[in-house]
């Protein structure tokens, strides 16, 4: 993916070690364990998503287009949640490819501070969609804020170089791809409007 190329290991960084290695471990766990939770309910949504989907084939094949059209607005609604799960997923992965990245080679300030403001960001979604996951989200902002604070405490020399991403990229690269396996993976909603016309004429 193209946010790997921003991680690319520089000589002088050195691994992450004593106290912050096991707060990124845990912070890695955390988001594998919501990784699983929106895996889970994805699979749920996405068998809701077929069932509408023949529902409104079955009735437009009836010629019944006003039931058809409740359902496909239905099916409009079902596909923009899937989408925000799909997009929540995709950003944890990349998060938690980047919180290993900063275990293994360091450079604390500037890789970590665009996913806790990705992690920010997410946090209220994802615990509408995996309610449970609330505390999680909490414990996981918490968790690398304190590895930020650690980290500068234990270089107070370095000067944190940000560079131009910060967490609405991750975000908006989530989301992009999640759309397109939306389109490539499920068939599109059908346009009644315009089959009504045709069954008028």
């Amino acid at each position: 993916m193209d946010f790997l190329k921003n991680w690319e290991p520089k000589k002088e960084k050195t691994k992450i070690k004593g106290p912050l290695k096991p707060q990124l471990d845990e912070a890695v766990k955390i988001i594998g364990a919501q990784m699983q939770h929106l895996d889970i309910r994805n699979a749920r949504v996405q068998e809701y998503d077929k069932a509408l989907f023949a529902k409104v084939v079955d009735f437009y094949h009836k010629r019944d287009i006003a039931r058809a059209k409740i359902y496909a607005n239905e099916l409009t609604e079902v596909r923009k949640l899937l989408k925000i799960i799909m997009t929540t997923r995709l950003a944890l992965e990349q998060i938690s490819v980047r919180l290993t990245t900063v275990r293994e080679y360091g450079d604390v300030a500037a890789n970590l501070a665009p996913a806790i403001r990705a992690v920010n960001e997410i946090s209220g979604g994802i615990s509408n969609i995996v309610p449970e996951a609330d505390m999680s989200m909490s414990q996981l902002g918490e968790i690398l804020q304190g590895v930020m604070v650690d980290a500068a405490q234990g270089d107070p020399l370095t000067t944190p170089q940000f560079g131009s991403e910060d967490g609405s990229d991750i975000l908006k690269q989530a989301a992009m791809i999640a759309e397109e396996r939306i389109a490539r993976t499920l068939p599109d909603v059908p346009k009644l409007d315009r089959h009504r016309e045709m069954l008028e004429i």
